[in-house]
């Protein structure tokens, strides 16, 4: 699929393919179970929303538990739907069948929340821990992990989020809360776009992988790749987020958490629950507020414990408690970048590791990602960037060029598993 200079801009521009003619997802399309809410009833009373939404969402986890009896794999980060399907696995299934697993590096949220929790619960808990010896970057493994993909996407991130299912096997059941944030609300944009013309301008400026470069070569219009027109009528669904849904969780996200040749439960894309969801007040779905409040009041135990989404702090913390959180982290942060190697101390958001040190540290990702670049070069694909040039300014540190490295070298990886499988 990235056999011509366009499909490859393309792919280095957003970090994967999107499709213009990506068709209307059918868990969109299924939702007329639940009473339409029009968007403008902004005063509908909040006490039984949140009461209904509860009832929806103990629902659907308890639907999607039903099948066979087995072992169910629950990847814990630190956000919320993970928490929310541990919650809803607690209520229907034995705590001998499940297994909570985080993954990431010590001292982020996404590692010590999802432990927290799982241990709050009394849940086995397992971790992998990317920072360790025993996890090898390996060009090998990241090839392997391409070949068994539909569609071509950054595989750094795609390749951890696969190891989970393929260290623990096929035959257990794994969950996922793919779609969970961004129906809730995760991506309202404070305005939402009032044509679809201006939908794809600010979803071509917004998903832009690399952000400290411009990979593109002169001439190439993002645009071309998203569709035409509206999938849905505006009043139906807002523009900005017909194309995330769509484009962005369809051809991206769907393909890094879901990988094929696994049971996966997905409760979120249950019809009872987008519909509901889809059609409540804008005004509650913005900043994913409703959602919040459902989940607390469903498992109050579980989401008195920090958040992820949240600065590491429990969703009922103080303003004040946030704006110390604010501007502890941004003293962290100004203090890294001062002095990286006397004061470094990981930044707690952080997903995975921290690829940008690592890349000049970690002589397995290191020689994973130079061996990549050198073949890259060799082929003359983006004869348009100096790659020698962009690895020696980040191995020297006078630019953070990870995010660029990673594309690239997905790149790389994508052509040698198109090669080994042949056309």
């Amino acid at each position: 699929m990235l056999d011509d200079k366009a499909a490859i801009s393309t792919f280095l521009h957003y970090g994967y393919l999107p499709s213009p003619d990506v068709p209307l997802p059918a868990w969109l399309s299924d939702r007329s179970d639940c009473q339409r809410r029009p968007g403008g009833a902004d005063r509908v009373d909040l006490a039984p929303l949140i009461a209904e939404g509860v009832g929806v969402l103990k629902r659907v986890l308890q639907d999607s538990v039903e099948g066979p009896a087995a072992t169910h794999i629950v990847p814990l980060s630190g956000g919320l739907d993970s928490r929310a399907i541990l919650g809803g696995s607690l209520e229907n299934l034995e705590t001998r069948d499940i297994r909570a697993v985080t993954f990431g590096s010590p001292g982020t949220w996404d590692y010590e929340i999802g432990r927290e929790a799982a241990r709050a619960v009394g849940v086995r808990w397992e971790a992998i821990d990317l920072s360790s010896e025993d996890w090898k970057w390996d060009i090998a493994q990241l090839t392997q992990t391409a070949r068994r993909l539909e569609r071509p996407v950054g595989l750094f991130d795609t390749h951890v989020n696969h190891q989970v299912p393929v260290r623990f096997g096929a035959g257990n059941v794994y969950w996922s809360g793919f779609m969970g944030d961004p129906l809730s609300g995760s991506h309202l944009r404070p305005r939402d776009s009032a044509t679809w013309g201006e939908a794809r301008r600010h979803f071509v400026r917004c998903n832009r992988f690399c952000r400290s470069m411009n990979l593109l070569p002169p001439n190439l219009e993002p645009q071309r790749c998203l569709p035409l027109s509206p999938l849905l009528a505006g009043e139906d669904l807002c523009y900005d987020e017909q194309l995330d849904f769509a484009v962005r969780q369809q051809c991206l996200i769907r393909h890094t958490v879901l990988p094929r040749g696994y049971e996966y439960r997905t409760p979120f894309l249950h019809p009872a629950w987008v519909s509901f969801i889809l059609n409540v007040p804008r005004r509650y779905r913005a900043g994913q507020y409703l959602y919040k409040e459902i989940l607390k009041a469903a498992y109050p135990r579980l989401f008195a414990l920090p958040a992820k989404n949240n600065l590491g702090l429990p969703l009922d913390a103080a303003p004040w408690r946030k704006a110390a959180r604010m501007l502890g982290l941004g003293a962290r942060g100004l203090a890294r970048r001062i002095a990286p190697s006397l004061l470094y101390s990981i930044s707690p958001g952080l997903n995975y590791i921290d690829f940008d040190r690592d890349m000049r540290r970690r002589p397995d990702l290191r020689a994973t990602v130079g061996e990549c670049l050198q073949d890259l070069r060799r082929r003359g694909l983006v004869d348009w960037i100096d790659l020698e040039s962009l690895w020696q300014r980040h191995q020297r540190g006078r630019a953070n060029h990870a995010d660029a490295l990673m594309l690239l070298a997905s790149l790389e990886i994508h052509w040698k598993a198109q090669e080994e499988t042949g056309p």
